[in-house]
């Protein structure tokens, strides 16, 4: 992940062949992708800082002119740079403000998927050629960044000359040629089905004087209009709080009663210890105070990860799936900020879809390499034929690897492989009649379906 580099820029040793960002490897820094939600808490962090110094009696900070951004990421020398400042001002003020702090860290954790550059598709522009005109740069026969991200394969602009962030430019197929297309972006963006520009300029400014442009020209430095689709989180306080409802159990070893607060909703942005203890397979489990015994308790939960932009419902009955169907064809109807929603029938499916979407993985290209690894599983002999059997996912490792288990019955055999290996799925995904697809249900009925597509599309390797 670019994200863990501390020079910048960062190119990947897959793009270094195509003289990407020269402005920068000559004179350091970093180039970012960033949603509109930085303005807004931009904003609110001036705020924050002119109470303080307000408090203070102006001994502390001096206060800052309404231009003066703060977490505008221009000139920084790496996203460890960046994130690192995220991560101070998210400590310094959620003693005081919780939400805001809140906040911060999720615009850090959005930044940290949208600045994946491995995800990022590579253009050559064979237009006219730009110098400066009108704010336009860019040099005939160069390849540029189009950012973007698996969790949101949509164009929103590009990186050019001036090697600071994305910027809309119109997508004319005469103007560029693909040269890396992971996500299969770049390609329906020039097929037309991109939201962009029409025209070969751009309005430098608007009349709101708080606008990025506003800051840019302040500064001095060139903008152009630029947008991020699907990463708007304005709307994020329509998330709900996180809540717990407490349960009589009777301890299954010695029958001692006790209490327990069950979680019944959890935002993990709001409740990060609680996070942990999802993260560590321990959020349901219970230990008898009087016996020590150790269980899980079997319980729904609706978990919310605001700044993945996905919900989990862990649903134990047929009844409450159906609800649950409702309940999110009305969310999606209402347009609520959320990209995905899935529903589970067990803690350990609602551990694994948490475990992904934190990273900014697909859980569809999961279970289709799930498909793979139970063929090859049968080749080898480890399932006898009629045996019940699935293959789990036990961890992501720190060494980038996705640490699975193929149970049957009592057996368990381990099956670990590179997170690379999800590109074989999500590749071909991207570039299928199916690509836009985000059933509720991501199960292994679910990748046979989308085998069957894959393969009748022949985008199977």
């Amino acid at each position: 992940m670019s994200g863990s580099y501390e020079h910048g820029p960062y190119i990947p040793a897959e793009h270094e062949q195509y003289d990407l960002l020269p402005h920068c490897r000559a004179e350091g820094g970093e180039v970012f992708s960033f949603p509109s939600m930085l303005d807004d808490v931009d904003a609110r962090i001036r705020a924050w800082e002119a109470e303080r110094s307000d408090a203070e009696g102006h001994q502390g900070q001096a206060r800052r002119d309404d231009n003066d951004m703060l977490i505008m990421p221009y000139g920084m020398k790496s996203y460890a740079e960046y994130y690192g400042m995220l991560e101070r001002y998210a400590a310094d003020i959620k003693p005081d403000d919780p939400q805001l702090g809140r906040d911060i860290r999720t615009l850090e954790n959005l930044m940290k998927l949208m600045n994946v550059k491995e995800e990022w598709s590579i253009v050559r522009y064979v237009g006219e050629q730009f110098d400066e005109v009108r704010g336009l740069s860019l040099t005939k026969g160069r390849c540029y960044y189009w950012p973007c991200s698996e969790s949101c394969p949509e164009y929103e602009g590009v990186i050019d000359d001036e090697e600071f962030t994305s910027y809309l430019y119109p997508c004319d197929p005469n103007s560029w040629e693909i040269v890396l297309d992971p996500t299969g972006m770049a390609a329906r963006a020039l097929a037309g089905e991109a939201d962009t520009v029409d025209a070969w300029f751009i309005e430098e400014a608007r009349a709101d004087p708080d606008s990025l442009q506003a800051w840019a020209l302040a500064n001095g430095v060139v903008t152009k209009e630029k947008s991020a689709p699907g990463y708007e989180f304005e709307e994020a306080s329509l998330w709900r709080q996180s809540e717990r409802d407490v349960v009589v159990l009777s301890c299954p070893a010695c029958g001692t009663k006790f209490e327990f607060a069950a979680w019944t909703l959890l935002n993990v942005d709001e409740s990060p210890e609680a996070a942990e203890l999802l993260r560590d397979s321990k959020l349901s489990e219970l230990t008898c105070p009087d016996c020590g015994y150790t269980t899980s308790l079997v319980h729904p939960c609706l978990c919310l990860m605001p700044s993945q932009r996905a919900a989990i419902y862990q649903v134990d009955y047929e009844e409450m799936r159906e609800g649950c169907v409702e309940m999110f064809d009305n969310l999606k109807r209402d347009a609520f900020p959320c990209d995905r929603y899935r529903i589970v029938s067990d803690r350990h499916e609602l551990r694994e879809k948490f475990l992904l979407f934190e990273v900014g993985l697909d859980d569809r290209a999961l279970e289709c390499l799930k498909i793979g690894v139970t063929g090859q599983s049968k080749m080898d002999g480890l399932v006898p034929t009629g045996a019940e059997y699935r293959v789990v996912l036990r961890a992501i490792g720190d060494d980038g690897r996705l640490h699975l288990a193929l149970e049957v019955g009592e057996e368990s055999y381990r099956s670990d492989m590179p997170v690379e290996a999800l590109k074989l799925f999500s590749e071909p995904l991207a570039a299928s009649s199916i690509a836009t697809e985000q059933p509720y249900v991501v199960d292994r009925a679910w990748a046979e379906h989308a085998y069957d597509v894959l393969d009748a599309e022949g985008l199977l390797r």
